[in-house]
């Protein structure tokens, strides 16, 4: 008999730590699951405001086209200094 117990005891040990290893992987996928969650919510912050940004510099490049020209031409200019030496 205590073979037998013994037995069951290790069988409920085993199914124990089976139930204690399933709680920590459904844990673990809800963790995933918020953090997913919240990693789209910030992809889609930046889409937006990076379309907001885009849409002020088009309107400020159709608003001052000759402007627009003398600052991406002096940009160039430095960047090419800079990045020669």
């Amino acid at each position: 008999m205590t073979n037998q117990n013994g037995n069951g005891n290790t069988s409920d040990r085993i199914g124990s730590i089976k139930d204690s290893v399933k709680g920590m992987v459904d844990q673990g996928h809800e963790r995933v699951d918020q953090i997913k969650h919240r990693v789209l919510e910030v992809k889609d912050q930046a889409v937006t405001r990076g379309n907001a940004y885009l849409d002020r510099a088009t309107g400020y490049i159709r608003a001052n086209p000759l402007k627009s020209v003398g600052i991406a031409f002096g940009v160039g200019y430095l960047g090419m200094r800079i990045f020669r030496r």
